[in-house]
């Protein structure tokens, strides 16, 4: 057992010599050190959550994103035919403790949901665990940022891929028994500059970034999509901000509006 872990180490460190594993062990916030969205601040905020949902809370088409665990496959507008999935996670609803309790820690194959002025999003896990185990969002994550042999790109690359790949893709939203139709009709990319700023905005967050990215979609946001928003690396020329996990460089908002 000592021999597996020492080589998981090893590969981990092999795998980023720069990543402080200690610091990822420890989820803080709505920011999990390592894959999850930003907000130190989104706690305090996050109570003024509504303490008894509709019956509406947390549905995609009619289809209840918490009875069973839901996944997401992206049909990307480029190239044609690409495929990009979020696998089976289960989603549950925000409460408190749920990040500081280990519930939404590293390695957990689910999402965290939250409602903001009658919009809903999930706070999704992208990137490696200490383990090297994939999260959730992570083949969404490389396809923005990286090229087919995994190299990191470029910041026009990555935005020609945001805007013209993902942006307008089809979504099939599925559990075992349901799936929905929808189309990703917003998305942002969020810099590591501005992630302190969008930290502020867990409670506002599809006004606030209709307003600081006018061109996102955002603006035009149906109030039935749902938001999902997880965490991405520095691209190749971009300066990387060294109190951040590499990781947690930046931060990506998309939203799936249901199909007709």
């Amino acid at each position: 057992m000592a021999g597996f872990v020492l080589v998981k180490m090893i590969r981990f460190a092999l795998f980023d010599p720069d990543l402080n594993p200690a610091s990822r062990e420890q989820p803080i916030s709505a920011s999990n050190p390592i894959i999850s969205p930003a907000a130190e601040n989104s706690i305090s905020l996050a109570v003024d959550l509504p303490q008894e949902q509709s019956e509406q809370w947390m549905t995609f088409g009619g289809m209840d994103l918490l009875e069973e665990p839901v996944g997401f496959n992206f049909s990307m507008r480029c190239p044609i035919d690409k495929q990009v999935d979020i696998p089976p996670i289960d989603i549950i609803a925000w409460h408190p403790g749920v990040f500081e309790d280990g519930e939404f820690a590293i390695g957990k194959k689910l999402a965290v949901a939250w409602e903001h002025l009658g919009f809903e999003g999930l706070w999704i896990h992208s990137g490696w665990d200490f383990w090297l185990e994939r999260s959730p969002a992570t083949d969404l994550q490389y396809f923005l940022e990286t090229n087919d042999l995994n190299e990191v790109q470029p910041l026009k690359t990555l935005e020609a891929k945001l805007n013209e790949c993902l942006l307008g893709s089809k979504v099939e939203v599925y559990n075992q028994g349901t799936e929905r139709q929808g189309q990703v009709s917003a998305a942002v990319r969020v810099p590591s500059g501005e992630v302190e700023e969008l930290s502020q905005h867990t409670m506002d967050l599809a006004p606030y970034l209709a307003k600081a990215y006018p061109d996102s979609g955002f603006a035009e946001l149906n109030p039935d999509a749902l938001l999902i928003y997880f965490c991405g690396r520095a691209t190749l020329d971009e300066i990387t901000d060294p109190k951040a996990d590499y990781w947690t460089q930046t931060r990506y908002v998309i939203a799936i509006t249901p199909g007709e």
